[in-house]
């Protein structure tokens, strides 16, 4: 995927030979001395422009001293300079010639420790100077204030940009809108018209950072900006698909979703007024008051944990002494990573204890009594340890049991390689052992795209299947088909559920000592992934998709949280 190339090369600290375009991401929210600020996310707009192909540095939440280290990245000396970009979200100070962006620490500064309680912007712009084919600096507030003392004033003051060096000011989700534009292609004017932001020099809006990109390159970030929107599933998520791309190809589709979410106006700054009237009373009743009309507000979180700051803690309960059952399973101190496993242990046995999570919550508790009641056991829906040692047991005889019916089958339909058994073996085994190979053959063969004859097989097969392929192969045949709209909309929500998984992957940062560790252990599960070399290949990707299937996780063939404690949490067992 070509994402994923851009992000690998970043990874490993890859230099273009052409000009270098720099980035600096800060979003400052959580002030020690200042109410927070709401904004935009700044590890996607840094991920965003790492993706453009610009060096980029980030961070979230910096003091003074990490804050003026970071920027420090524009300071490196280049040959060829390219664009600069500069996006600083946060709290800012200013005096009658000086605007400081101040880091997290800031504690009530007067004029003479502003400048070591932050960092000024006229060194910032200076630091940015010489960019080609220009620089911009991207700055995002809000209209609460930060204590300070006489002779500062709270905002952005008057700004002389130098040569070359253009400044956006206005909200941060606005700000974060306009930088989506311009990583479009947009040039200032366009990335700025009719977002509440200020642009200065007035002459710069025929500035475009980004350079021309071919047609592919193109298209292909069209699809990757969709697939994001569609994951966020936000309103400020499909605003930034259309700033990017106004004709993209699912523009249609985003306004579409816009105007559904949209059908409540004037919600989102509802929110931020009350929001900002209980912060200036910062009273119990106040948060309470903000909570009762925006109880999934962006600031509720935020609201409760100051609202229990407030609140006096209610008197202790009297412990109860918990029953012998449970008192049995509290001595096994079983951890998270041990509750898990025993959640993917009933799975396997087919007992439905909801998702991996580590949590025993009532559905667990259900199966854990099922799965004793079926053991002879009394059906407390808590486990003892001899019990915790027979479910073990008993869900590794039954991984056992179906790789070698899975192996067994495959000899009997798709070994011998004719396509009938090959598309045999798949029906049953979709994300089997030998699928990958199935598919290669029938593929190699010719025979990948025989698929059931007419509507109604087709779409048994493929819902059988469960694959995107399989909706593709659907689609493709019978596009104004009877089941077309279901197939649609399947086929989009496993993209987006895979894009997701992607992403989480990449949240993870896994070191290649714990890709190897995954490997071994997909390798020990009779998962096939190939070499434990740390590297996740097509064959690795199709192992981790056979290991889901065979615990009742997302098949994605990514690596995500759920999946990463399971195969974690089954080697230490």
């Amino acid at each position: 995927m070509r994402i994923a190339a851009v992000l690998l090369a970043a990874l490993v600290g890859a230099v273009p030979a052409w000009a270098e375009n720099r980035a600096v991401i800060i979003g400052n929210a959580d002030y020690r001395s200042a109410p927070d600020l709401a904004g935009s996310d700044t590890m996607a707009l840094a991920k965003a422009l790492r993706e453009a192909g610009f060096t980029t540095q980030q961070g979230v939440d910096l003091e003074a001293r990490p804050l003026r280290r970071l920027l420090e990245a524009l300071a490196r000396a280049d040959a060829d300079p390219g664009a600069r970009i500069v996006a600083l979200n946060g709290r800012f100070l200013h005096d009658a010639d000086e605007t400081w962006f101040m880091g997290t620490d800031a504690d009530a500064p007067g004029p003479a420790v502003a400048g070591a309680q932050g960092v000024p912007l006229s060194l910032v712009m200076r630091l940015m100077a010489g960019g080609e084919p220009g620089s911009v600096l991207i700055l995002g507030t809000d209209a609460q204030q930060m204590p300070h003392r006489p002779g500062l004033e709270n905002g952005i003051g008057a700004l002389r940009p130098p040569a070359g060096v253009s400044v956006v000011t206005g909200p941060p989700e606005a700000g974060a809108r306009a930088l989506a534009g311009l990583l479009g292609g947009a040039t200032l004017a366009q990335a700025t018209a009719g977002r509440a932001l200020a642009l200065l020099p007035e002459d710069a809006g025929n500035l475009r950072p980004m350079p021309s990109r071919n047609t592919a390159d193109a298209l292909a970030d069209d699809r990757d900006a969709w697939a994001e929107a569609a994951v966020a599933d936000g309103a400020p998520a499909y605003r930034d698909y259309l700033a990017r791309y106004p004709q993209g190809i699912y523009a249609a589709d985003a306004r579409e979703r816009l105007a559904q979410i949209g059908r409540a106006p004037g919600v989102r700054y509802a929110d931020r007024a009350a929001w900002s009237q209980a912060v200036a009373a910062d009273t119990a009743a106040a948060y309470a008051t903000y909570l009762k009309e925006f109880p999934v507000g962006r600031h509720a979180g935020a609201a409760r944990k100051r609202l229990a700051e407030l609140r006096p803690a209610p008197p202790a309960r009297p412990a109860s002494q918990p029953s012998p059952a449970v008192a049995a399973e509290q001595a096994l101190s079983l951890g998270p990573a041990g509750r898990a496993a025993i959640q993917r242990q009933l799975s396997r046995l087919g007992r439905q204890p909801g998702p991996a999570d580590g949590v025993f919550g009532p559905r667990t508790r259900l199966a854990i009594a099922a799965w004793q009641r079926a053991n002879g056991l009394t059906a407390t829906g808590h486990l003892t340890g001899p019990q915790v040692r027979m479910l073990a047991a008993q869900a590794e005889g039954s991984a056992t049991d179906t790789a070698a019916q899975d192996r067994a089958f495959w000899q009997q339909s798709g070994a011998a390689g004719e396509a009938e058994g090959l598309r045999a073996y798949l029906d049953r085994y979709p994300q089997g052992i030998h699928a990958e190979a199935a598919r290669r053959q029938l593929a190699k063969a010719g025979a990948g795209r025989d698929t059931p004859q007419g509507d109604e097989a087709t779409w048994r097969w493929a819902r059988r299947q469960g694959s995107a392929a399989a909706y593709e192969t659907y689609l493709e045949r019978f596009p104004a088909g009877t089941h077309a709209p279901a197939a649609r909309d399947r086929l989009a929500t496993l993209r987006a559920g895979i894009e997701a998984a992607r992403r989480e992957e990449a949240g993870l940062g896994l070191a290649p000592s714990t890709r190897r560790l995954i490997e071994e252990r997909l390798r020990i599960a009779g998962m096939q992934p190939g070499p434990a070399d740390g590297e996740f290949t097509e064959e690795t990707r199709a192992a981790l998709r056979r290991y889901q299937a065979a615990r009742n996780l997302r098949v994605t063939g990514y690596v995500t949280r759920q999946t990463v404690s399971g195969l974690l949490a089954d080697v230490l067992r």
